[in-house]
């Protein structure tokens, strides 16, 4: 039997501000789906921008699925925080009225936390989702055996990315090169980055890739510093290539799920450097280094613990990690869940 499916979530476009991590998973759902010739209708839940954007965007989710369900056995909804709390029921109202399959999938890795300190009313809209939905998917394994404890029907979809040919060279030599790649803001650990590489020498360097997201992120600057350089916005396809010519990817973030530059960097071979959060101790282990967040002090310790000797084994390490989150196995599994659950 060919399945038919109802896609709901925000897909990036060309257009860069509607970049993100979530937004790009959508898209990456569209192609895989594309390139295996899957039956879909897909609705964009960002459609609209502007003043009461999101009450347009809403509505027209809930008139387009509306449209659209009695032609489909499948509904997939793919969500992060307010789409899960504020979308994701009424969707799932409407599923349930015409006896369709709903599949909720649920981005990031901080819903417990937010669960935890919502009120009363958005917990019990999610926990009708949860409740009723026919599969649920999450991003990281601890949100996964917290509720297949109750939940029989949880599965884990974590962030993936495709294979590269741009696999760092095994006899390159470690040149002590630092790269970040992601949104300048506070929130990434760039104040911890700046800290650290104030008391390295120049024989360490790490370049800088991403939105200036905030104001006292600039230019500028990053030119007090003889070791960090700021170089702009990478594309998409540009990324692997990016990152290849580097040694180490630092990524100190205060908050994340499971972050895609960390896939991509083990897709070509780099090891990395982050902080210990939930999910991305389920991500690092022997392939990169851990450290607390908002600690400049361990993330210059981390910095100085990569040499000569020991880094050609963390590469291998991280290359072979990339195996856990590669595109067409993972895609295989979930459509087969979909499908036959």
């Amino acid at each position: 039997m060919k399945y038919k499916y109802l896609i709901i979530g925000s897909r990036a476009t060309d257009d860069p501000k509607t970049h993100g991590g979530t937004t790009l998973l959508v898209k990456q759902l569209l192609e895989y789906f594309d390139e295996h010739d899957k039956d879909y209708i897909f609705i964009q839940a960002m459609k609209y921008s502007g003043k009461f954007s999101f009450i347009w965007n809403y509505f027209q989710v809930i008139f387009n699925t509306l449209i659209h369900i009695r032609k489909v056995d499948i509904v997939l909804v793919n969500v992060s925080n307010n789409g899960a709390y504020f979308l994701s029921p009424f969707v799932l109202f409407i599923t349930k009225i015409f006896h369709k399959k709903f599949v909720f999938r649920r981005f990031a890795g901080n819903f417990l936390e937010t669960y935890k300190k919502t009120n009363v009313m958005k917990k019990k809209l999610i926990d009708f989702v949860l409740k009723n939905a026919d599969i649920i998917f999450f991003e990281p394994k601890y949100l996964v055996s917290h509720y297949e404890k109750v939940r029989p029907n949880v599965y884990w979809f974590p962030n993936i990315r495709k294979r590269t040919s741009y696999i760092r060279d095994i006899n390159q030599p470690y040149t002590k090169k630092f790269v970040f790649l992601g949104q300048i803001r506070e929130e990434k650990g760039i104040d911890e980055i700046l800290e650290a590489f104030k008391l390295l020498s120049n024989e360490y360097s790490i370049d800088l890739y991403g939105n200036l997201f905030q104001e006292k992120y600039n230019e500028t600057l990053f030119r007090e510093y003889s070791n960090v350089s700021y170089k702009g916005l990478v594309h998409n396809e540009q990324v692997y290539e990016v990152l290849s010519k580097y040694d180490v990817l630092v990524l100190p973030s205060y908050m994340e799920g499971y972050p895609g530059v960390l896939i991509e960097a083990f897709a070509v071979g780099l090891p990395v450097i982050s902080t210990d959060l939930e999910s991305i101790k389920e991500m690092v282990d022997d392939n990169g280094i851990l450290i607390k967040s908002k600690s400049s002090k361990q993330l210059l310790e981390a910095i100085q613990s990569y040499n000569v000797e020991n880094y050609l084994k963390y590469s291998e390490l991280s290359l072979k990690k990339f195996e856990e989150f590669e595109y067409e196995e993972t895609y295989k599994r979930i459509v087969k869940i979909c499908e036959e659950e």
